[in-house]
This record gives C-alpha cells, structure tokens and sequence, in this order.
C-alpha cells in the first residue's frame, strides 16, 4: 500500500492515455470533484495539525493480475467487479485503473482510495458556548 501525497496528480497519471500506453479501463466510484475535495480537506487538517513531513491525501494499492485475464475477461467488467467489491468491503470511495506496463508483462489495478467516508450530507458543526463566554 502506498500513501499519495498528491492524490489529484496520481489519479491524471494513472488514467491518462497519454501517460499509460496501455490503459484499458479507468472506473470511478465518485465524480473527481470528490477527489479535489478530499485533497484540499486534508490539507487544511495537515496544516492545523502543525505536523512536519508531507499530508498524506489518499492511499493506493497495486493488484497483479494473471497474464491470462485479458483473454479471459473484459476490462471494464473486471475492473468494476474488483473496484465494487473493494468499495462494498472497505466502504472507501474509489478510483482505479487497469492497464499492463510497457513491456506488457505486468497486467495490474492501481486502486486509489479515500479512508475518509463520503457523507450523504455536508455536516455542519456549531461550537457550543464554553467557560469563557461573558453575555
């Protein structure tokens, strides 16, 4: 598993056709508004935080695959049936692509995903009065 901290800069490119000479199928969970979202959110927590280091936005993981799949099964299906499934499990939001290296000799799923859940509806806090508040 790898920690992105640039999730918007992974997701171009691993679903670009220009950067992947062999893409073959790219299946989203949520629209990419989602994705710009989730990346500036994370960045204002980071900052707060006062933490060092880089923020960490998404996470990703990279499924091999038997050389024999792309006989066997269509793209689009196969990688909705991984991408669903991991979504149906984890309850994460997801984005993914299938595609093989340049050599075609590793057929393989990037799976980006968010561990924050995607609420229904935006929740909004109100602070309560605290110890200090003078009418």
């Amino acid at each position: 598993m790898s920690k992105l901290p640039d999730v918007r800069g992974r997701i171009t490119y691993i679903s670009s056709h220009a950067k992947q000479e062999n893409l073959y199928a790219v299946y989203e969970t949520t629209d990419r508004h989602y994705w710009t979202e989730l990346a500036k959110c994370n960045q204002q927590e980071f900052e707060k935080s006062g933490t060092e280091g880089k923020c960490i936005e998404a996470r990703e993981f990279i499924i091999a695959l038997p050389e024999s799949f792309p006989n066997l099964y269509e793209p689009d299906k196969l990688l909705q049936l991984f991408t669903d499934r991991f979504k149906e499990k984890y309850g994460a939001e997801c984005l993914s692509a299938l595609h093989h290296n340049k050599r075609k000799t590793n057929y393989h799923i990037h799976i980006i995903f968010s561990e924050r859940e995607l609420l229904p509806e935006p929740t909004e806090k109100t602070a309560t009065r605290n110890m200090f508040y003078d009418e």
